[in-house]
């Protein structure tokens, strides 16, 4: 049995998906002696809404080869860039063996959720997403280039060489990171996120990628091994429009030295609510839930007592203190610069009575 098309499938915004609801309510009409005069208006409108969806069709159609257009990445002067979303919410995996489980989020009043599942070989690591750090930094370069030149914005279709983002990375460039990176794109692409968008009675959900597809050309050596040389990526519409929002935060390229994984997701959270602040401070089982860690609460403890003993963290320190008004354990995060630390406390501080100090163990 078809399914039936309601008016706003195909729709993207909010404005088009208000237009098509009110094009989908029912039209009551007249009943006159002569039948034709019923059906005359009905037949007139239904042919309006069909060509008003065919040119809003061939406008989407557009706007998404105008996305598409290749942009190849190979700027040598770019910063490092993180969006934000990912860095707020545990979208990739910590897990070092492949994660088959589906990682569920939802809001206090449960009317926003957000979902992950994974493909047939696991949910998309935090290692990953190295990849898409690499590209995106690029293409938000590029997109700054276009605004200040008032040029054509590059597209999200991507195209880099692997040697460069095995540089780039920190990576080797042994044939065993060759093969790697194929399975980086394998759950890049196969990972899920699905998430919906209430407006009164719509309840409008969509399903996405984390990239829309990936091509890539393998070469043989003198040995006859295959290795992957030139790679094409197309980003999700959704990471795509984060970029043109400039949904993204500059991160350090001291993240790529990072090996742990809970390492790399402790500098995102820092990164993100620290910033250039003095501090933030979180209950260790909140920031448990953050991580995106599988860890119970004592192991959790555990690692986070070794990551703060080798101060691996960069920018960023670490403590943890019992809260005065319960038993629960705290962690702080704040500046490692001892400058940049008594500055942004100054800063905080600016305007009233009482001055807040920063903790002399901080400083050490």
């Amino acid at each position: 049995m078809t399914k039936k098309k309601l008016p706003f499938d195909s729709v993207n915004t909010v404005s088009e998906i208000v237009d098509a609801a009110e094009a989908s309510k029912p039209e009551f009409l007249a009943v006159e002696e002569e039948p034709v005069n019923t059906l005359s208006p009905l037949v007139k409108r239904v042919n309006a809404l069909a060509k008003k969806a065919q040119q809003r069709e061939g406008k989407h159609h557009l706007v998404e080869m105008k996305q598409l257009d290749l942009f190849v990445a190979d700027l040598l002067d770019y910063n490092l860039k993180d969006d934000t979303a990912t860095m707020e919410a545990p979208l990739f995996s910590l897990s070092t063996k492949p994660d088959m489980d589906t990682w569920r989020w939802e809001s206090p009043d449960k009317k926003k959720w957000l979902e992950v599942t994974p493909s047939s070989i696991g949910r998309a690591t935090i290692h990953d997403k190295d990849l898409l750090i690499y590209i995106t930094s690029q293409l938000a370069a590029a997109m700054n280039v276009a605004a200040r030149n008032g040029t054509k914005m590059p597209g999200r279709r991507v195209r880099f060489t692997l040697h460069d983002y095995l540089i780039a990375t920190g990576r080797d460039t042994a044939g065993k990171a060759y093969a790697s990176v194929e399975s980086t794109l394998d759950r890049l692409s196969g990972t899920r996120l699905k998430t919906n968008i209430e407006m009164g009675n719509i309840d409008r959900r969509s399903s996405f990628g984390l990239i829309e597809r990936s091509d890539y050309i393998l070469q043989t050596d003198s040995k006859g091994n295959k290795r992957m040389s030139s790679i094409e990526i197309t980003l999700s519409e959704w990471l795509y429009r984060a970029l043109e929002q400039k949904n993204i935060l500059t991160i350090t390229p001291n993240y790529f030295k990072l090996r742990k994984p809970l390492e790399k997701r402790l500098y995102e959270l820092a990164r993100k609510h620290v910033g250039e602040q003095a501090d933030w401070v979180i209950r260790e089982s909140i920031l448990l839930d953050k991580t995106g860690s599988k860890a119970n609460i004592r192991e959790f403890r555990r690692m986070l007592e070794a990551i703060i003993e080798d101060d691996s963290i960069p920018d960023y320190r670490m403590n943890r203190y019992k809260s005065d008004s319960s038993s629960e354990n705290m962690v702080k995060f704040y500046q490692k610069n001892a400058k940049k630390l008594a500055l942004a406390y100054a800063k905080k501080n600016a305007g009233k009575g009482n001055q807040e100090k920063p903790d002399v163990d901080l400083l050490g």
